[in-house]
């Protein structure tokens, strides 16, 4: 595979308890970048605070590989978060921080690195993904950021991820931004990755033990709707198949959703649509169809409701990206 001459350093910083599959996710889409195209057009150097290794969640302990002071030579910096919210308010992390980025460094934080990122100062006024656990926490502590619900945001020069998996579509996408298309797709094929997932893909709901009643009725409600994409099922048979009402059907969304269950379902659809214009050669007529959309009209409109673009823009820009 031939590529630009180009070469990224994208430097992680490690904090006590990080998430180490979001970590390893994270770093390991661009070890295979280096793979697939079997060039180094990735370096990645691994630090933390202090000493010479960092302890995840799961007590192992991943060895630096860098100083905090030789990633500013980087082009992009992540720091990598745990559950504890209390490790990421550091006063020595946030002179770092403020001091990368005063050296022009892109910002990213994995599973809650955005949180130790907002601490610093530096996500006012961006748009930013947390994990689901800490955003009412974030939301409050930082009301200058706009968390939202996304697996991965990317605002301008600030990549934020909810942690796990999302580090991993975060990734690849920062891969075809840096170089093209066909190296990113390569790397979701060398990871066995069926879909690509973009930005705005919701996060899952939370467990049920963190959530009030009704969380059951809800999932069984998404994989009804999942499983319907083609011929959707009316909201009232939804209900009924679920042995509740409609009613209580619509409280639990806007609830967990804040948006009813009609409305949660068309954006389902329309998410499947956009996935099927990126990764397939279906006409748009067919991906219409596919969707649960026997009218042309109504999909284009309600899909330019969802998302500013047309569905035959949508498929020009993955053409144009393509090459």
């Amino acid at each position: 595979m031939t590529m630009p001459a180009t070469k990224h350093q994208i430097g992680f910083v490690l904090l006590e308890g990080f998430s180490m599959i979001a970590f390893s996710n994270a770093i390991e889409a661009f070890r295979m970048a280096n793979y697939v195209s079997n060039q180094d057009l990735y370096h990645f150097p691994v630090t933390g605070l202090t000493g010479a290794h960092t302890s995840a969640s799961n007590h192992i302990s991943v060895n630096h590989t860098a100083q905090m002071s030789d990633l500013l030579r980087c082009d992009l910096i992540f720091v990598c978060g745990g559950f504890d919210l209390n490790k990421l308010k550091n006063s020595g992390l946030r002179t770092w921080l403020q001091r990368y980025a005063q050296k022009g460094a892109a910002l990213g934080g994995v599973c809650t690195g955005a949180f130790a990122l907002a601490d610093a100062g530096l996500l006012n006024d961006y748009r930013a993904s947390i994990h689901w656990e800490n955003m009412l926490a974030a939301k409050e502590t930082f009301p200058q950021t706009q968390f939202n619900t996304s697996i991965y945001t990317i605002d301008r020069n600030r990549y934020t991820c909810s942690g796990g998996t999302a580090a991993l579509d975060l990734c690849i996408n920062i891969i075809r931004l840096n170089y093209e298309r066909k190296l990113s797709e390569s790397v979701a094929e060398q990871f066995t990755l069926s879909t690509l997932r973009g930005e705005d893909e919701p996060q899952h709901i939370p467990l049920s033990a963190q959530l009030n009643s009704g969380y059951n009725y809800v999932v069984e409600a998404l994989v009804l709707m999942d499983k319907n994409l083609e011929e959707p099922l009316p909201i009232h048979e939804i209900a009924q198949l679920l042995g509740i009402s409609v009613r209580q059907l619509e409280r639990w969304f806007n609830s967990y959703f804040n948006k009813p269950p009609q409305l949660y379902y068309i954006e389902v659809r329309l998410l499947h649509a956009k996935r099927l214009l990126k990764q397939t050669n279906k006409s748009i007529m067919d991906v219409a169809l596919a969707c649960g959309f026997s009218n042309p009209s109504s999909f284009s409109k309600a899909y330019r409701s969802q998302f500013s673009l047309t569905p035959s823009q949508t498929r020009k820009q993955t053409m144009a990206s393509a090459g």
